[in-house]
């Protein structure tokens, strides 16, 4: 036999599919992509620092625990929290873009790849700004030391619930349950990181700072919800 022929050539048997049996496109390759680098930032967290992120979900019910990261030096451009910051936007990407597919509100004609990178890109952006605007409202105010304690607490609190939420995601995309059960629980991790992030930030404001509560009512409206509304209703209509 040549040995450019492999061992079936000639065969008596009749083909009945001349294409593969099973096809795997790229909308069945990249959710798996997605799944594994989630799980290399998981093992790059636990390698690196694993002690300090058993403190990080315990600062979420403790202002002194975050106090205690604080004097530990563990900030916002410290590696683990840096990986968990982007852990918990590509969660929230991938539940964005879950939620678009199942709801078809934008970009239905184009490919879900391109949907979870678009809404990846909105989300980190979106991120950005608040970060830059939090910034120069705490030097307006000559407040940079507490604007700086709420942006860190928001950012544990944020990666914090990115690990409650990864195992929804995980669900909402693998197991043959309906999807809107892991959706509503998605819905609830995401309530509840917002409800302890608007609470951290009365504390912070009004217990330690002695800020007013229509400054501090005015805050949220002004830098939490209406940009968040703005964002979303100009994103259906022009999308």
């Amino acid at each position: 036999m040549p040995y450019n022929q492999h061992i079936f050539c000639n065969h008596l048997l009749t083909k009945h599919n001349l294409q593969p049996l099973v096809r795997i496109s790229n909308e069945q390759i990249w959710p798996s992509v997605f799944l594994i680098i989630c799980l290399i930032l998981l093992v790059l967290v636990k390698l690196s620092s694993f002690s300090k992120v058993v403190k990080m979900m315990q600062s979420i019910f403790s202002l002194s625990a975050v106090k205690n990261l604080e004097r530990d030096q563990y900030g916002l451009l410290k590696f683990s929290s840096i990986v968990l910051n982007i852990f918990f936007v590509l969660n929230l990407a991938f539940l964005t873009y879950k939620i678009n597919g199942i709801y078809k509100l934008i970009l239905i004609n184009q490919s879900q790849l391109f949907q979870f990178l678009f809404f990846l890109g909105l989300i980190f952006l979106f991120y950005v700004f608040k970060l830059f605007i939090n910034e120069i409202l705490g030097v307006i105010t000559n407040k940079q030391k507490m604007v700086l304690e709420y942006t860190t607490s928001t950012s544990l609190i944020n990666q914090t619930f990115g690990l409650f939420l990864f195992p929804c995601i995980i669900l909402l995309q693998f197991s043959p349950i309906n999807p809107f059960v892991f959706i509503s629980i998605s819905y609830l991790v995401i309530a509840l990181s917002l409800v302890f992030k608007w609470y951290r930030g009365v504390v912070i404001g009004l217990v330690e700072e002695r800020i007013g509560l229509l400054q501090i009512f005015t805050y949220f409206c002004g830098l939490e919800i209406l940009p968040t509304l703005v964002v979303v209703k100009y994103i259906i209509e022009t999308f």
